[in-house]
């Protein structure tokens, strides 16, 4: 009896567990014309690399645009900010980003000498290092140099001692890809990436060992679509001009994941610094394709920016179909660097190494603190370091605050420097760390305006570990003198008058112009506070004040009104 129920059991016991199956977890169908969604996606900005000859647009309708629901990267001949060319880059980074999964994107590319569209991802943090230590996946790319010809590849470091290896294959088996929609993708697990083209599969990398230099893809990337226009490979036999403008079409972006539990699934949403969440509705498990929304409500003089990885959209709506982390992420609008308290790892910061064969680093980030490890160095400040890129700047003064220490203590080089042409810096400064935590705070002046310039902290003198945190880089704002403030009393009002602290401001009249700018001046005219109204009859909290007389200015639509007001 034992031995013929020991034999049913092993029969079914397969049925109790339920197979894998893969959900939908973000998705583009590009029915909604204008620009693309920006809850979706963002921009790469500027010349950016391999010697490319465009210049990468940002929310620019004659570069990257939605019409009959098909997204359109469009490449022209024009002159645009020291270019020839200009195109669009789209990418996911922070709003969209991914381990393991399976991608398909379903797109129709241009053909010509010159062009040189690609799907393809980077990852998020590149936790091992920069290029290529943290690998590159490339969905699919192609050459109009090439037209036959789609390319499937990934790259890493290797160990060859080159510092750069590839694995991939070049396939002319679709004929004549210019002429149709294909359906590209990847099936991307701990253990390897699968390519596919019209659902065929066509070439397969593997594991071999937990090497991070033949396997970084164990790490978060986010997509890149871009049309690039001449370059070290897209211009190799020359560009012909006379078939632009060129068009790379895409018809929807799709990700899945693995649905690992069955229903009932859980939300969490991760404590956020400066701020809130609703959601709605609030339960501890829920059904599979409950629909859930979750607001974010940020605190006094800071806003909204993204779900870590999921979304721009607040609220954020969506259905429930597997276990989900929700991080909420706020910033202060005054900043105008992104993740400069690296509560998203360090997403949006960049690195340069002059030359990977002698020097190298490792970037991390430990209790929202950025730690930069130099193992190796060259000795020369600018070799290595770390920066932001895009930054629009005016031909006034500027802030620069930061927290640092390292353990050695030697001299850090600060450059403000061109992020196209010959990179070359507008200003330089030079700061002192120390091996105990200090607060530094640096003057910027500005000489000229440039609406594209990287902010770069050059560490090549020291070698060991660094130690950053809360990094802000604010615009000085100039006294407003009291003569230049007027009371208005029609627009709007303020009460109570005086008050102990908090106030309301109400807009008179039925319309409401949303995103008005409140700002508050002390009785000498130096700005203490600033937010944005979004609803009327806001009640305002500008923290604690001295008592005394104050002015307030709503800027709305270019206009301005004043009014004061007395904090007893």
């Amino acid at each position: 009896m034992f031995r013929k129920l020991l034999i049913v059991l092993i029969i079914f016991a397969p049925i109790v567990v339920s197979a894998q199956k893969y959900v939908l977890v973000w998705s583009d169908e590009f029915n909604m014309p204008g620009l693309p969604d920006s809850t979706r996606w963002s921009y790469e900005k500027g010349k950016i690399r391999n010697d490319e000859l465009q210049y990468y647009t940002e929310k620019r309708l004659e570069n990257a645009r939605i019409e009959d629901t098909l997204l359109v990267i469009e490449a022209r001949k024009e002159r645009y900010n020291g270019a020839a060319y200009t195109s669009a880059s789209l990418i996911s980074k922070g709003i969209g980003d991914w381990r393991y999964g399976k991608i398909e994107i379903s797109a129709k590319v241009p053909t010509g000498k010159g062009t040189w569209p690609a799907l393809w991802m980077l990852p998020t943090n590149s936790e091992y290092g920069s290029w290529s230590r943290s690998g590159e996946i490339d969905i699919m790319e192609y050459v109009g140099y090439q037209p036959a010809f789609l390319h499937y590849t990934c790259h890493f470091v290797g160990i060859n001692g080159t510092g750069h290896q590839q694995s991939g294959i070049s396939n002319s088996q679709i004929a004549n890809p210019f002429n149709t929609f294909i359906k590209f993708g990847i099936i991307w697990t701990p253990d390897k990436i699968e390519w596919y083209a019209n659902d065929v599969k066509y070439f397969t990398y593997t594991k071999k060992s937990d090497d991070y230099r033949t396997w970084p893809f164990d790490k978060e990337f986010y997509l890149i679509m871009n049309l690039a226009y001449g370059g070290s490979w897209g211009g190799v036999a020359g560009v012909d001009d006379t078939k632009l403008p060129h068009k790379f079409l895409i018809d929807y972006v799709r990700v899945y994941q693995l649905q690992e539990t069955e229903e009932p699934f859980s939300i969490t949403v991760q404590t956020p610094k400066h701020g809130k969440v609703e959601i709605s509705p609030a339960m501890d498990l829920y059904p599979e394709n409950t629909e859930v929304i979750l607001t974010a409500i940020p605190h006094s003089g800071y806003r909204f920016k993204v779900w870590e990885y999921h979304s721009g959209a607040n609220p954020f709506t969506f259905r429930v179909n597997r276990n989900m982390t929700l991080n909420p992420i706020f910033y202060n609008p005054d900043n105008l660097l992104v993740n400069g308290e690296f509560d998203v790892n360090y997403s949006k910061w960049d690195f340069y190494n002059d030359n990977s064969q002698t020097i190298a680093f490792l970037p991390s980030v430990a209790d929202s603190t950025f730690v930069f490890d130099i193992t190796k160095s060259s000795g020369t400040d600018w070799h290595v370091g770390f920066q932001q890129t895009g930054l629009s700047l005016e031909k006034t003064e500027y802030k620069l605050t930061f927290e640092a220490w390292a353990e050695q203590a030697k001299t850090l080089l600060i450059t403000v420097s061109k992020n196209y042409s010959d990179w070359g810096a507008h200003l330089s400064r030079y700061v002192n760390l120390t091996t105990t935590r200090k607060q530094y705070e640096v003057m910027l002046n500005m000489p000229l305006a440039d609406n594209n310039v990287r902010l770069y902290f050059g560490a090549g003198k020291f070698s060991g570990k660094l130690w950053f945190d809360n990094i802000s880089l604010t615009k000085i704002e100039k006294s407003t003198g009291i003569s230049d403030l007027k009371e208005n009393s029609k627009f709007f009002t303020v009460y109570p008058n005086p008050t102990t602290g908090k106030f309301r401001v109400k807009i008179a009249g039925e319309k409401f112009y949303k995103e008005s700018k409140l700002e508050m001046y002390s009785a000498d005219g130096k700005p203490v506070f600033t937010r944005m109204l979004k609803e009327n009859d806001s009640e305002i909290n500008p923290g604690k004040l001295q008592p005394g007389f104050y002015f307030l200015k709503i800027t709305s639509e270019g206009n301005s009104y004043s009014k004061s007001l007395i904090i007893k």
